[in-house]
C-alpha cells in the first residue's frame, strides 16, 4: 500500500485510502492524528520524535530540534552530543517515526509514499525532503505539491467546471495555487507564495511582544534565556491559536525568571485586534502574494469560484477576511480540518497511482524556469516557469572556441533572481570542432510525474548523452543513500 505523508514544519501526518475509497488519517501510538515535527536527543544513541520530544523543549532546548523543514535545502548543520547532522538527516528521524506507527496501524510494512512539499519549494529543498524520506527507508513514488493535494482532497467528487484558488498557510510556508477543475481534471494555471512566511512568523510576533513587555516592566530580557524562550514561543503559539476563536486571551507563564525582587511571572492579556495590528506586515505580505498570483494567471478575482483553505494558519480571522474581501463571489471551503487536508489529498494521489481511484487527472506546472548556463555565464531558459507538464522542449547550441571536442552542460533552475544548480554533465564528441561548428540540441523532457530527462545530441554525428533529474531534481541513487541510512540507523534509535 502507498500512503500519503504530509511532512510539515510544525506537525506531520500520515493518511491512506481504505477499502471504501475514502482517505483517512492514521493515528499515532498516542492516539493522536498529528505528530509534532520535533526531535529530542535523549542521548547519543536515542532520539524521541513527536509529543514527547516537544515536551522536552522547555527543559533541554539545546537537545531539541524543531522547524527543521525551514532548513531543508540549506547547508545548515545541527550539532548534538558532538555529532553533526544535516536537516535531511534530522527530517529522516521524523519520517522513521511516521513509518513505524503507520506500519503498526495498518498491520503491514509501509515502504512507499506520496510525500507532499510546498509548491514553491526550489529543487534543493525538494531534494532535501526526498533524501529525508529515503534515509528512513521510504520509497517516494511522487513528490506532490501541497496545494494540489488540498484541492484533490476536496474535489474528488465535484462536478462541473470551476476556478479554484488554494491558500495553504502552514507553519513555515505559504503556498498559493490557482487551478481549473472540470470533470475530474485538475489543471494548475499559476503558483505563488513564500517559503519563508508561515504560522511561526505570527508566533514570533507575539513572542516579541511578550519579551518587550517584560523588558519594559521588569527590566529582564527573556530572549537571553533559551529555556525561558522556549516557554514564550510555546505559549505564544497557543495564544495565536486561541485568538482565532476568541476576542482576547491571556499569556500566563509562572516563574519564568528570577530577579532581585523575586520570581518573575508573565501575565499579559492580548486582544485579537492588538495581535492583528502587531502582525499587520505579515498579513499585508500574504495579501500581496495572493493578488500577484491571481494577476499573473490573468484571472479576475470575481472569476474565482472556490477558495480552499489549508494549513493551520488559514484559521486566522484576519486571513479569512483577506480571502472573502478579494473573492466575494467565491465559496470559502474550510470544513475539512486544515491541518489534515494536505495529508488526505496525498492519500488520494497514492490511491490514484495504485489504480484504486480512477477518472482523476492532474496537470501541474513548473513553479520555476529550467534551463542551462551558456559560455557567457547567461541563463538560457528551455522550459519556462508556468509551463504545464508533460512537456518536451529543445534548443540549439554551438561551441565557443576552436579545437574543442567537449562542452559542459549545466542544468539550472531560476527562482526569482537567483539560480539553483540541479546538475551538469560533460558532452564529449568523437570529432574536434572549430568555433561555431557544432550543432548540439539540448532537450528537456518532463513527464507526468515530474521526472526531467536532459539530453544533448550532436546533430551531425548522432552522438547522444543524457542526465536524469527526478521530480525536477537530481535523483539520489540508492547506492548513495543506503550506506548513509545504515549508518544513521546504527547511530540512532528513534523512540
Amino acid at each position: 500500500m502507498i500512503v500519503g505523508i504530509d511532512f510539515g514544519t510544525t506537525n506531520s501526518l500520515v493518511a491512506y485510502v481504505g477499502k471504501d475509497l475514502k482517505p483517512q488519517i492514521i493515528v499515532n501510538e498516542r492516539g493522536s492524528r498529528i505528530t509534532p515535527s520535533v526531535v529530542y536527543f535523549k542521548n547519543e544513541k536515542q532520539a524521541l520524535v513527536g509529543e514527547l520530544a516537544k515536551s522536552q523543549m522547555f527543559i533541554r532546548p539545546d537537545q531539541t530540534i524543531f522547524r527543521v523543514k525551514r532548513k531543508m535545502g540549506t547547508d545548515h548543520r545541527y550539532t548534538i552530543f558532538n555529532a553533526s547532522y544535516t536537516p535531511s538527516e534530522i527530517g529522516s528521524l521524523i519520517f522513521r517515526k511516521l513509518k513505524a506507527y503507520a506500519s503498526d496501524f495498518l498491520g503491514k510494512p509501509v515502504d512507499k509514499a506520496v510525500v507532499t512539499v510546498p509548491a514553491y519549494f526550489d529543487d534543493n529543498q525538494r531534494l532535501a525532503v526526498l533524501t529525508s524520506a529515503q534515509l528512513a527507508g521510504i520509497e517516494v513514488v511522487k513528490l506532490f505539491n501541497e496545494p494540489t493535494a488540498a484541492a484533490l482532497a476536496y474535489g474528488v467528487k465535484a462536478d462541473g467546471e470551476r476556478v479554484v484558488l488554494v491558500l495553504d498557510f502552514g507553519g513555515g510556508t505559504f503556498d498559493i495555487t490557482l487551478m481549473k477543475h472540470r470533470e475530474g481534471l485538475f489543471e494548475v494555471i499559476a503558483t505563488g507564495g513564500s517559503t519563508s512566511l508561515g504560522g511561526t512568523d505570527f508566533d514570533q510576533v507575539i513572542s516579541n511582544w511578550v519579551i518587550e513587555a517584560i523588558k519594559q516592566t521588569r527590566g529582564i530580557d527573556l530572549s537571553k534565556d533559551p529555556i525561558a524562550m522556549q516557554q514564550v514561543i510555546n505559549h505564544s503559539e497557543r495564544a495565536k491559536v486561541d485568538l482565532s476563536t476568541v476576542a482576547e486571551t491571556t499569556v500566563v507563564i509562572p516563574y519564568i525568571a528570577a530577579s532581585s525582587e523575586g520570581p518573575v511571572h508573565v501575565n499579559l492579556t492580548i486582544s485579537r485586534d492588538q495581535f492583528e495590528n502587531l502582525a499587520r506586515s505579515l498579513f499585508d505580505e500574504s495579501e500581496r502574494l495572493i493578488l500577484n498570483t491571481v494577476k499573473e494567471a490573468c484571472i479576475k478575482p470575481d472569476q474565482v469560484d472556490v477558495v480552499v483553505l489549508a494549513g493551520g494558519s488559514s484559521r486566522m480571522p484576519a486571513f479569512k477576511r483577506i480571502a472573502s474581501t478579494h473573492f466575494p463571489k467565491a465559496q470559502l471551503m474550510g470544513e475539512v480540518n486544515p491541518d489534515e487536508v494536505v495529508a488526505l489529498g496525498a492519500a488520494v494521489q497514492a490511491a490514484i497511482i495504485e489504480g484504486r481511484v480512477k477518472n482523476i487527472e492532474l496537470k501541474d506546472i513548473l513553479p520555476h524556469s529550467l534551463g542551462v548556463l551558456d559560455d557567457d555565464g547567461q541563463f538560457v531558459p528551455i522550459i519556462e516557469r508556468g509551463t504545464t507538464y508533460p512537456e518536451l522542449s529543445t534548443r540549439m547550441f554551438t561551441n565557443s572556441r576552436d579545437n574543442q571536442s567537449d562542452v559542459t552542460i549545466k542544468v539550472l533552475q531560476k527562482r526569482e533572481n537567483h539560480f539553483i544548480e540541479l546538475g551538469d554533465f560533460q558532452f564529449t564528441s568523437s570529432k574536434i570542432w572549430q568555433k561555431g561548428e557544432a550543432n548540439i540540441a539540448v532537450s528537456f523532457q518532463i513527464n507526468n510525474n515530474g521526472v526531467l530527462d536532459v539530453s544533448a545530441e550532436d546533430i551531425d554525428s548522432g552522438e547522444v548523452q543524457d542526465l536524469r533529474i527526478m521530480n525536477g531534481l537530481v535523483g539520489v541513487r540508492d547506492v548513495e543513500i543506503q550506506p548513509r541510512r545504515e549508518e544513521l540507523e546504527k547511530r540512532l534509535q528513534v523512540l
